[in-house]
């Protein structure tokens, strides 16, 4: 059985105490996915060390990770000891919707915004879709958010939006979209909040199914 949700779910600031970060992973393309933290819930004792390590998990790919606008912006908010899951998201959708600002101004600088404001994004070719894989760094999710470093190796197509999917407890999958704007070769990060982790071996199911753009010619 399978279900669809849209979008991103509203990140909201809460909490005052820190109550531990998530496991944290990458997701190699195509392969077993090696944990970036091991164990469940981090000892309170440990809460610097662990937070230093979730940074570092977050810049750190597998694949070199790229300084995109969305990591540039998160980096000097993810320095507090006392940060929640919730703090997380939330500063991460700030961040995202910061650099999305940005990239419609772009567009709009190259007189191409209400072209693609009136585009209907359309999946990429299969040999798209792997060499976008290819070209960009591994995905990565911790706090019930899914993160993409997507490199736009495409040379006259704006990705618009990602679909992934991922099992539920009932192991039937639920697919989840979330939107961005990466123009012909610049590089940036696409951020889906609302991710259910589920058990350890549940989480490395997830997958990307699928990348949609819109042509400039």
């Amino acid at each position: 059985m399978s279900r669809t949700r849209l979008g991103d779910e509203d990140a909201k600031a809460a909490g005052d105490m820190f109550m531990g970060v998530r496991r944290a992973k990458f997701g190699a393309a195509g392969g077993t996915r090696p944990r970036c933290l091991r164990g469940g819930m981090i000892n309170m004792r440990a809460t610097s060390l662990a937070l230093v390590a979730l940074i570092a998990c977050a810049t750190t790919p597998v694949r070199a990770r790229a300084e995109t606008c969305f990591h540039t912006c998160l980096a000097p908010r993810m320095k507090q000891s006392d940060i929640t899951d919730d703090m997380i998201r939330y500063q991460m959708t700030l961040c995202r919707d910061q650099c999305e600002e940005a990239s419609h101004a772009r567009l709009a600088e190259l007189g191409l915004d209400k072209k693609i404001a009136a585009c209907e994004p359309q999946p990429v070719s299969d040999a798209e879709f792997k060499a976008l894989r290819s070209a960009s760094a591994s995905f990565f999710t911790y706090a019930n958010s899914f993160t993409w470093d997507i490199n736009n190796i495409l040379p006259r197509k704006v990705i618009r939006k990602v679909e992934i999917s991922y099992p539920m407890l009932d192991l039937g999958d639920t697919i989840a979209t979330g939107g961005v704007t990466i123009l012909p070769g610049d590089t940036a990060t696409i951020l889906i909040n609302g991710v259910f982790e589920g058990y350890p071996a549940m989480r490395y199911a997830l997958k990307i199914r699928a990348v949609y753009a819109c042509a400039i010619e």
